[in-house]
């Protein structure tokens, strides 16, 4: 007990009185400390959760910094920021919501098998064009109503208004992009086809440099980052070297430019293309381009971070459309009846990186079972979740819309579709 009595002492003064002293202890202090947000923002940004996750690795930096300068005591703060973080990533995890609507079998997992893990507010429509009951929803603390971020759902949509203007002549795939947007004229990025935009073969890299520098600040406070006019988007697209030209790389930015040309193209807004052409005569009365306000209150990422709306601005065309269950099953029973503008855009033209994948014009396309081609998109923003998939075979649909950003949408989509197909 003697000798444990001096260690304990030692322990719990400051040290400033003990091996922070001098120089090497200084710097012992502020390596360790440093070393704790460093290590979880590496590790967010190598893992690609960034938007997601992200807000830990800067709460973890408030923690060491404020617990250091309250207590001095180096032990005394890595055990508070540890005990802080597991508390507070622990609570923050989505729990789905309890309240059911509509037709409560189309949610009924097993509680047990995690698959309903991560998730709040959830809304599913089931479309079987030949049934009895063609249409079916069901929602959890959701229902067909609600107002949704449908992210790059988005792009499936301006693809089809896309081959619609094809086939009205108002654009060619063969054609040079600066061809509907002079400004890009001169660059590498107006070169490319609108072929090779549509197929995410342009070499274009995901987000211009602008927005993402902007993103570093932005996403690990839950804030919107897509403050971009039409000349920013041309400035990012500008910027490009194309390095991965001829190979499939997914790009918000290069739909973003598509859904411009064809804008430009047909000479309205991509707003009010999307709605004279797509929403109006489809009757989605609750679907919009939110450009510059949203119809949505926000969501969630999947670590727990209320996220504000995507208002997207010039990058619209890639992910800004808003809409409900409701309206996506009008949507889906158009396209599997044959009634949807620009049905050319789901057939495909390249291959998606993997055998069983192609994509259209932005539509992918996929053989997840043998001889059972799906064609789909899902959406992701900061704050919400998409899936939307259609068996043009079996003349079945499935939707799923989520206010938590959780990429395992896309497996709930998949099994819900095998379900029925």
């Amino acid at each position: 007990m003697s000798a444990f009595r001096p260690s304990l002492r030692l322990a719990l003064a400051r040290d400033s009185h003990t091996f922070a002293r001098r120089l090497p202890g200084k710097l012992l202090v502020a390596t360790v400390l440093g070393a704790i947000p460093t290590a979880l923002m590496l590790r967010s940004m190598v893992g690609g959760s960034y938007i997601n996750d992200s807000w830990i690795a800067a709460l973890a930096a408030v923690l060491v910094i404020a617990g250091y300068a309250l207590s001095r005591r180096l032990l005394f703060t890595v055990l508070v920021t540890v005990l802080v973080l597991s508390i507070v990533t622990v609570i923050a995890i989505p729990q789905v919501a309890s309240a059911r609507s509509g037709d409560h079998t189309l949610l009924e997992f097993d509680p047990t098998d995690g698959q309903l893990a991560d998730y709040r507010d959830l809304a599913v429509a089931v479309i079987d064009v030949d049934a009895a009951e063609p249409v079916r929803f069901s929602g959890l603390g959701a229902d067909q109503t609600t107002p949704m971020e449908i992210g790059s759902l988005t792009k499936a949509m301006t693809g089809l208004m896309i081959a619609d203007a094809v086939e009205r002549g108002e654009i060619s795939l063969g054609a040079p992009v600066s061809s509907y947007i002079p400004e890009l004229a001169g660059s590498q990025a107006g070169a490319v086809t609108m072929r090779e935009l549509v197929t995410h073969t342009a070499g274009y890299v995901a987000f211009g440099p602008v927005t993402v520098a902007r993103g570093f600040w932005a996403a690990p406070l839950g804030h919107n980052f897509f403050a971009t006019d039409a000349s920013q988007l041309i400035d990012e697209a500008r910027a490009g070297t194309l390095a991965s030209r001829g190979t499939y790389v997914y790009s918000t930015l290069g739909a973003a430019v598509a859904g411009l040309a064809v804008a430009e193209a047909t000479g309205m807004s991509y707003a009010a293309l999307m709605h004279t052409r797509l929403f109006e005569p489809l009757g989605m009365s609750n679907t919009a381009v939110e450009v510059d306000n949203n119809a949505v209150d926000g969501g969630w990422s999947a670590s727990g971070l209320p996220v504000e709306p995507w208002i997207l601005g010039a990058y619209a065309p890639g992910g800004g459309v808003v809409s409900t269950a409701h309206d996506l099953a009008l949507f889906a029973t158009a396209l599997l009846d044959g009634t949807a503008p620009g049905l050319a855009a789901m057939d495909p033209l390249a291959s998606a990186g993997s055998d069983d994948t192609h994509v259209g014009i932005f539509w992918h396309i996929s053989e997840w079972s043998p001889g059972e081609p799906v064609t789909w998109h899902t959406g992701q923003t900061g704050g919400y979740a998409t899936f939307f998939g259609i068996n043009r075979a079996s003349r079945t649909a499935v939707i799923v819309l989520s206010d938590v950003s959780n990429p395992a949408v896309l497996h709930l989509g998949r099994d819900l579709l095998a379900d029925i197909a």
